[in-house]
């Protein structure tokens, strides 16, 4: 594999961990707005808040989308905590102080370029160098990508 592919495929373990904690976000509108669905349409009928449906099965169809919704979150937060652990470790494995800070800052946190250059005190020049090193160092789970 040449360095690029490599070093792309390194950007992607470390994205791994935001990019799941924003499919959890959308999930969690997923199921916040299927609530809100079902309150709009029971609120013409009795207005206590409570799904209300005109047959058992409604509210049966209902409860089971719900109920596999809060399953998809559960496993996927089980899912989240391994990616940040895994990332987590293999960022920590590096030997540069710098590069631990660079890249965690990045990855874990989702910071901008010009925020990590202000928090470690280098020129956004010398951040991108870091990033860039960090990355030929960073060693990813051999394991990795064979879950889910």
């Amino acid at each position: 594999m040449d360095r690029s592919a490599e070093n792309e495929r390194k950007k992607e373990f470390l994205r791994s961990y935001r990019k799941r904690k924003k499919h959890i976000a959308a999930l969690v509108d997923q199921l916040e707005e299927l609530k809100a669905a079902k309150r709009g349409a029971s609120s013409c009928g009795v207005g206590d808040g409570m799904p209300h449906a005109h047959n058992q099965t409604d509210l049966s169809d209902y409860v089971v989308k719900l109920e596999e919704l809060k399953e998809d979150i559960i496993h996927e937060r089980y899912l989240l905590v391994n990616d940040a652990t895994e990332v987590a470790k293999a960022i920590r494995k590096l030997k540069d102080s710098d590069e631990v800070y660079v890249l965690t800052k990045r990855y874990m946190l989702g910071w901008d370029w010009d925020k990590i250059a202000d928090g470690i005190g280098y020129a956004l020049r010398n951040v991108h160098y870091i990033h860039s090193r960090a990355l030929k160092n960073l060693e990813i789970p051999d394991a990795w990508g064979q879950q889910d």
